[in-house]
């Protein structure tokens, strides 16, 4: 009789162990996709990332049912699989849990000794994709030990994979992005020249750029090849676990995905520049859009038919059963799940509120500054206005923008570019995200060496400009980002170092306006003559302002 009434009171204590394990987990995955938000709302390429949560939570849902259904069917076999030595089994299953169980607990303490950092960092450089990696590790290494620690390790297995793959909606950090951009856009323009001059369309290839009578089509980022390359690695994981595919099938389903994602893009290249070809440059617009859905579509339904296949010839990997370890039940892990589940709960609130207090306590002290803006030399010889491409306004989602080429007194042609931002936590994103160096490489050119820093003093303000070269083009660009309400009048802290971003945490510094300069010229003098002149068109371009 004891046993039955205590029955329901454990039951009920299990439940608010629940809750209070999941309301600090809870908040950690909201903060980790309102950080991630900003990416996937202002970068399409990795505006797949919003249905990636769902997913996550459909395969939990879907292992907890299949346990659920093996539990039942445990049930209903009875004890037919009870036997002898049952004793030294469970000595030795103790044993492996208290030693995995320390293990875990170095994991915990581990992510949150350096959640505080992360978030510090984050506040004041919410773009830098090593943060997001450092805050998704975090976060996922938090949820896998307090799963482990209520629910078991058998709750782990099943659930491990469900939350790691949340990891596919996480930007790249730049250093592996770039590099396999650059491969991609490579690979598409030269395997796009060799079919269209075998299907008798004259086309040659100028670095990531396709020259063809009519025009020259240059393979930018979306085109290269890489959004698709990434949807298709987030829907073969998942269509994997989905088929409860082993290891190996799913390895190959990647790969799969990948070689999926490369053809169609080809192909894509292929018709937009034959499109060109015959139709002319304007074209590529009309059919830009449609043809990169169509591809997107065409890819999915190659690894979805691919799984089905690997489906039919795989039996399942079983990743979703129990192997019949020895977990102590929830009652038996009461204790230390109720001081992680508090410690975590209060240590959040101490940190959020730390983070919270010291930008808080900087911004009070912020003042309005003197600025600057920019006057373009509208009496200029061939001087005119550009409008921005709509998608260009689209991604960039700028408050205030102009655009202008002109031809100087000695004959240098010249362009400028001029961006703000309103202050707020997505302008940082926005200006950050696109620099001379990736539009640059982007469009085919080569740039010489790494870019120089001037600096140029205009009423009292001293700018500081990258100046990237690409000297195949006798191109020379000066590139100057700045951050409003600065505590000096420089913008050498907007130089996007490591030491730099971390100044900008000491400093307290977070949602400040963003405006930016982007001065081109073109000419075969030599450096320091192409130099001062570009300077000197600076300084009568740009004006102090209160």
């Amino acid at each position: 009789m004891a046993e039955n009434h205590s029955a329901p009171g454990a039951a009920v204590r299990g439940r608010w162990i629940v809750v209070l394990a999941l309301l600090p987990l809870a908040f950690l995955w909201f903060v980790l996709i309102n950080h991630l938000r900003f990416e996937w709302a202002v970068n399409p390429q990795y505006s797949f990332g919003w249905a990636v949560p769902v997913l996550c939570v459909y395969l939990a849902w879907r292992a907890h049912q299949k346990a659920e259904k093996l539990k039942a069917e445990k049930l209903k076999g009875g004890s037919r699989n009870a036997g002898d030595g049952g004793t030294s089994n469970v000595q030795l299953s103790t044993f492996n849990i208290q030693r995995a169980g320390g293990v875990w607990l170095a994991v915990f303490l581990c992510c949150a000794v350096f959640y505080p950092v992360a978030r510090m960092v984050q506040e004041a450089n919410p773009e830098w994709r090593l943060v997001s990696w450092a805050l998704a590790a975090i976060v996922t290494g938090l949820t896998l030990v307090i799963i482990r620690r209520v629910f078991g390790s058998q709750a782990l297995r099943r659930f491990a994979f469900p939350v790691l793959f949340f990891l596919v909606a996480v930007p790249w950090p730049t250093v592996i992005e770039a590099p396999v951009i650059q491969g991609l856009a490579r690979f598409n323009a030269a395997g796009a020249v060799e079919v269209l001059n075998l299907t008798g369309t004259p086309a040659f290839r100028r670095g990531n750029v396709i020259e063809i009578s009519t025009g020259m089509v240059g393979i930018e980022d979306a085109c290269s090849g890489i959004r698709s390359f990434q949807a298709c690695l987030m829907i073969a994981l998942f269509l994997g676990a989905y088929h409860r595919l082993k290891i190996s099938r799913r390895v190959a389903l990647v790969v799969a995905g990948f070689v999926l994602a490369i053809v169609f893009n080809l192909g894509r290249t292929v018709l937009l520049v034959a499109v060109a070809s015959r139709q002319g440059i304007q074209a590529i617009s009309q059919w830009h859009d449609p043809a990169g859905v169509t591809i997107l579509v065409g890819c999915f339904l190659g690894v979805w038919i691919v799984s089905a296949i690997f489906r039919r010839k795989n039996g399942t990997a079983g990743m979703d059963g129990t192997d019949g370890a020895n977990n102590p039940g929830l009652e038996s892990r009461t204790g230390m799940s109720l001081t992680l589940a508090f410690g975590l709960f209060f240590w959040l609130i101490v940190c959020e509120a730390g983070v919270e207090l010291w930008y808080r306590s900087h911004e009070q002290n912020l003042q309005a500054k003197l600025s600057w803006v920019v006057k373009f030399p509208q009496d200029a010889g061939e001087f005119r206005e550009l409008p921005f491409a709509p998608q260009t306004v689209q991604l960039l989602r700028f408050d205030e923008g102009r655009n202008a080429v002109w031809t100087d007194r000695d004959g240098m042609r010249c362009q400028a570019i001029f961006l703000r931002w309103n202050p707020g936590r997505i302008a940082v994103h926005l200006a950050r995200s696109h620099t001379p160096e990736v539009c640059l490489t982007s469009a085919g050119r080569k740039l010489t060496g790494e870019p120089l820093s001037r600096t140029v003093t205009v009423d009292g303000l001293s700018l500081t400009f990258d100046v990237y070269h690409a000297a195949a083009d006798g191109l020379w660009v000066y590139y100057c980002l700045w951050e409003d309400q600065l505590a000096e009048d420089s913008s050498a802290t907007e130089r996007l170092s490591y030491r730099n971003r971390l100044q900008t945490v000491f400093d307290g510094r977070r949602n400040l306006g963003q405006r930016s300069l982007e001065f081109a010229v073109w000419s075969d003098a030599k450096e320091e003559e192409v130099l001062v002149r570009a300077e000197e068109q600076l300084k009568a371009m740009v004006r102090g302002k209160n």
